[in-house]
């Protein structure tokens, strides 16, 4: 293996593949869908907006604790990539702000998800695992079945506010459940 390779393993390795991100975001994706069945959609759809306001320190404290910034593997250069790629999804933010004026709230869940997806594939390389490709493959064929299904879109609208949730829903656990595969095969390195 080249340096790189090895930082690269490295990096996954003492990172646990980003686990704690998956399994962060994928809580608070969980706690949008309840919203988007328990309240109305202007207070769902600003959850699903800020979530990441919540996820983001959560992940960040626990990585603190954990001690996954001292020495990281792979130097600045990986460290600016790392970086760059997480960011790279905030590019979305504008359109999800214009639907949410605009009061098509319940689209805001189909294209943020969406734009996760595309950005978990870079993730795939930096973490050398498969699972960010599974990943996204699994967003983007469920999200095509939700918004395809979806009563309101057969009649012209947005998504009904059921299919803003299953979105969510869906999001949540693919997020959680490729946490907890990437826990699984850090635990399983340690035997």
């Amino acid at each position: 293996m080249s340096g790189l390779e090895d930082a690269l393993v490295e990096l996954a390795r003492s990172n646990y593949q980003g686990a704690v991100f998956l399994l962060a975001y994928g809580t608070t994706w969980l706690v949008c869908a309840a919203m988007w069945r328990a309240t109305e959609p202007k207070w769902a759809v600003t959850a699903t907006l800020f979530q990441g306001m919540v996820a983001l320190p959560v992940a960040l404290g626990i990585s603190a604790w954990l001690g996954m910034f001292e020495a990281r593997p792979g130097g600045e250069l990986i460290s600016r990539l790392g970086i760059l790629i997480s960011v790279s999804q905030l590019l979305v933010l504008p359109l999800l702000i214009v639907l949410t004026v605009r009061g098509r709230y319940t689209l805001v869940p189909l294209f943020f998800s969406l734009a996760g997806a595309v950005h978990f594939v870079p993730y795939a390389w930096l973490y050398q695992s498969l699972l960010y490709i599974l990943l996204p493959i699994v967003l983007a064929l469920g999200l095509a079945a939700i918004y395809s299904t979806d009563r309101a879109t057969a009649d012209g609208d947005d998504m009904s506010t059921a299919g803003a949730g299953r979105v969510c829903a869906l999001t949540g656990v693919a997020l959680l459940l490729t946490g907890g595969f990437a826990v699984a095969a850090r635990s399983n390195d340690h035997q």
